[in-house]
């Protein structure tokens, strides 16, 4: 992009004029930031064992692949998966049989375990390589965190941005997951720089890029709901900028050409097929609006007939679930969940830059370039956070992803200036870079599970947040480890485990008993119960959150005096609830990492924890608080 002869030499936010050698070095240096993040992923997209969502992305990446069967549906539309399983399927991985998948009723979770654990394979080495496809977007999205920050801040602006892009756990954690989170923020970054683009310089060109980037946005998650909100502030703020300098038609006219981009990538990513592969996705009798409206547009072959089932699917994706944060739990998630993941789980550096670019970022005057720059990058926050406000899904910081990644930008951009003004702020700036590298460095091996020093560390994260925040089931190599140690100074006592993850855990080399398992078959003895941080403080999960007096008296009735014997599986869900609830008043024995609690209960402690339940219950989960401390 090119310098706005309008805007104002003196401007403060403009970065000036700079020779080459300060832009190689800005790209160099932003080069060696995305490589050292590009090793840190590959060695961790070798090393995690399957987490919770991935079968089920890359069974439907590679149904669609084969005869562009559609009919695994996910709610996470298809892009990212397709992208992803792309190098199984060069390489002849198939879906499980059709048979298989119809005994299963295409049920994606099923399938997608049916897949990757499976007699002969080998997880770690199935999801690597499509893990890898997910880390290339992961540094694509950093490519275009440089370049934009660049043309707001100069050489400087992009190095500083590539650094706290690069050392960000959260978006380290998720770019290398075979999930649809990296895929959505690498669109939504293009999209958002795409439409700026159309509204400063509209062209047949800047419309076919904005239009191209919303489809693959419509394709890739419905955060496109947040993209169309970020559109409509930023088109606000350009129209009122103009004071009724833009012509009207000719700005609704390449609206329209960028809409008709996006409707003919959409026909074109589905092969311009109405029912791909022959078959029939939609057999609903309409009772909602949204069905109504979908029935319509099906009718009318308006859209592909996969893509709107899956808008059919996002109203059972978006419905209230129990939530919980700092400690307690609710239904439908709490105003303040992504307020707190962010300052959680952003690293202190990003904060700090973020705080300084209150005091240095002043959009240039007018309509100009950059001003249009700067103003995407707000809109872009400000819609998204709206629309992430308004949702019940708190169930991850992953769902504020792309917040992380103009956070980058905002933050870099802001560095950069401040290194401009003297030598004091140079040493702030460099200081912050400095602190950046030490927590991206820190966070190298579970980025997932980490939390900044402001939230108390990755230690104290299951203290506030949980699920996707924290496990996901990808950490199986830490407690293999601490399994392989127990056994060499106990090896008869039994150990049984609860965990957030899919299940198959044996296949990764675990040989723990799934506790759940063991109360039906009435196999539990005294020994090592390990639960997760999500189960621990939340039980299992048909019951996650709950532990009140309805739970207290049915465990009473139906469990306290049966637990010793075969479990119907109700009640063994009760069972592990009433062992979750029990441990959480106990210090573990032991701490694996951040995510694993240890427990050694001998004979006296069991009959204790799964005895009658004489007490009243706390609300959540403030018990875990007290007696999970380690």
């Amino acid at each position: 992009m090119e310098p706005d002869s309008q805007e104002k030499p003196g401007a403060s936010t403009r970065p000036g004029r700079h020779g080459g050698a300060p832009w190689l070095i800005s790209a160099a240096f932003g080069a060696a930031c995305l490589a050292l993040m590009a090793a840190a992923g590959d060695r961790l997209a070798a090393r995690q064992s399957a987490t919770t969502d991935e079968p089920t992305h890359l069974s439907a990446g590679l149904s669609a692949w084969a005869e562009g069967d559609y009919r695994q549906s996910t709610g996470n539309l298809f892009f990212t998966q397709k992208w992803a399983a792309w190098p199984l399927f060069l390489r002849g991985v198939r879906p499980p049989a059709e048979s298989v998948q119809r005994a299963l009723q295409w049920n994606p979770i099923l399938v997608g375990e049916a897949l990757v654990f499976s007699a002969d394979s080998d997880p770690r080495g199935l999801l690597a390589p499509a893990r890898r496809m997910t880390l290339a977007l992961c540094l694509l999205t950093g490519v275009l965190v440089w370049g934009w920050a660049g043309w707001l801040g100069g050489p400087a602006g992009a190095a500083f941005a590539s650094l706290l892009y690069a050392t960000s756990p959260a978006i380290l954690a998720n770019g290398v997951l075979v999930t649809t989170d990296t895929g959505a923020g690498f669109w939504y970054l293009a999209a958002l720089i795409s439409y700026a683009w159309l509204l400063r310089r509209p062209s047949a060109l800047a419309a076919a890029a904005a239009g191209f980037c919303a489809a693959m946005m419509l394709l890739s998650k419905f955060s496109i709901v947040a993209l169309l909100a970020s559109a409509a502030l930023l088109l606000a703020w350009h129209l009122s900028c103009a004071r009724g300098r833009v012509a009207v038609a000719p700005l609704a006219g390449w609206h329209a050409a960028a809409g008709a981009v996006a409707w003919v990538t959409l026909w074109a990513f589905f092969g311009f097929q109405f029912r791909p592969g022959g078959y029939t996705y939609l057999s609903i009798e309409p009772s909602t609006t949204a069905e109504r409206i979908v029935s319509a547009l099906g009718r009318w072959h308006a859209l592909p007939e996969p893509y709107l089932r899956e808008v059919v699917t996002f109203e059972d994706m978006i419905r209230p679930r129990r939530a919980y944060l700092l400690g307690d739990f609710r239904m439908g998630g709490f105003w303040d969940y992504f307020p707190v993941a962010f300052v959680a789980k952003a690293t202190v550096a990003m904060l700090l830059a973020l705080c300084a670019g209150l005091l240095v970022l002043r959009p240039p005057k007018g309509g100009g370039g950059r001003a249009l720059g700067f103003s995407a990058l707000a809109a872009g926050a400000l819609g998204y956070v709206a629309v992430a406000e308004l949702s019940p899904l708190n169930i991850g910081a992953r769902h504020i992803l792309p917040l992380f990644v103009l956070g980058s930008v905002a933050g870099g951009v802001a560095l950069g200036i401040l290194a401009r003004r003297g030598w004091i702020a140079r040493c702030v700036a460099g200081a912050i870079g400095l602190l950046a590298a030490a927590e991206g460095f820190s966070a190298r091996r579970q980025p997932l599970a980490w939390f900044n020093a402001l939230a108390g560390g990755p230690m104290s994260g299951y203290r506030i947040m949980v699920d996707s925040s924290l496990e996901w089931g990808g950490d199986l190599p830490g407690l293999i480890e601490w399994e392989h140690d127990l056994r060499r100074r106990d090896s008869s006592s039994p150990v049984y485990v609860s965990l957030l993850g899919p299940p198959g855990h044996e296949h990764s080399g675990l040989t723990a008993t799934n506790l759940e398992w063991a109360f039906t078959e009435g196999v539990v003895r005294p020994g090592y119960f390990v639960f997760g941080a999500t189960r621990l403080v939340g039980g299992p999960v048909d019951l996650f959150g709950e532990w009140g007096e309805h739970l207290r008296e049915e465990w009473n009735e139906k469990g306290a005096s049966a637990w010793h014997g075969a479990l119907p599986p109700a009640v063994a869900q009760l069972a592990v609830a009433r062992l979750a609830a029990s441990c959480r008043g106990m210090r573990p024995a032991e701490r694996i990492g951040p995510v694993y609690f240890v427990y050694h209960l001998d004979n006296k402690a069991l009959e204790s924890a799964l005895g009658r339940d004489a007490t009243s219950v706390s609300r959540g989960a403030r018990a875990a608080d007290e007696g999970a401390r380690p």
